[in-house]
């Protein structure tokens, strides 16, 4: 009975994770390029019981499952819609590439296309400097910076670096550190020399929030439901301990 108690308590907390990853791609249904994460659930590992014997050989007795756990959050690579808005500064990417960005903890990549010039005159997108070719991009005047399709930043009429695009090579070993930035290790970046980008375009987050509101109550009831299964576990455990042993 223990034992289903204690498959219940797990099963309660993998929904409390499935929720939270739910609840953030809900959060970032409206932002750019956005890739929605899963949680991928799986049996608990086999627990090998062994019968102790007074030698230094065990005898196997059985194998345990304790029920469900998130084994891991998955990132859905999928492309999202495309919105035409015009603006000179949104670029949108082909799959599998990704604009560098300069953070505190280096250079981290992101699909984000809805870039733009900050107060410092850096471009700049979820408030990380931008990095071409020459470094971090710096315009004199944000009315009119564009970006052309081979991702040359325009300051007016002069050209003033192009935008640093990369191919991920594996997007497996790709891994989110939130604000839309990925990290990943040199090794599976290349370089892209002439990059290919839709101008005056938009990538969409690829959350469809009424899937997202249907998995969100799934998960809302199977967490009831394994709250159920441990109060039929624990009434049956007392009545086992306060009334079978009276007999």
């Amino acid at each position: 009975m223990l034992r289903g108690i204690m498959s219940g308590v797990m099963a309660m907390r993998g929904q409390v994770l499935n929720q939270e990853v739910i609840a953030n791609n809900l959060a970032n249904a409206d932002t750019a390029a956005f890739n929605k994460d899963k949680a991928v659930f799986s049996s608990f590992n086999d627990v090998l019981m062994y019968k102790c014997q007074p030698s230094q050989f065990s005898v196997p007795i059985g194998v345990y499952t304790g029920g469900t756990v998130v084994q891991d959050v998955q990132t859905i690579r999928d492309v999202g819609p495309m919105e035409t808005t015009g603006n000179p500064l949104d670029i949108a990417l082909p799959a599998g590439e990704y604009l560098c960005v300069e953070t505190s903890a280096g250079i981290r990549y992101t699909r984000r296309g809805d870039l733009q010039v900050g107060v410092d005159g850096y471009l700049s997108v979820g408030g990380f400097r931008v990095l071409g070719k020459s470094g971090a991009i710096k315009v004199s005047s944000g009315r009119s910076c564009s970006i052309a399709e081979d991702g040359t930043v325009m300051d007016g009429d002069t050209a003033v670096d192009v935008l640093r695009v990369v191919q991920v090579l594996n997007e497996d070993d790709l891994f989110k550190e939130g604000n839309s930035l990925f990290v990943t290790a040199d090794s599976n970046v290349r370089g892209i020399d002439v990059p290919s980008l839709m101008c005056g375009t938009l990538e969409k987050s690829s959350v469809d929030p009424v899937s997202e509101m249907v998995d969100l109550i799934r998960a809302m009831r199977s967490y009831e439901a394994a709250q159920r299964a441990i109060k039929a576990h624990d009434e049956a455990t007392d009545k086992a301990v306060n009334q079978v042993g009276r007999v």
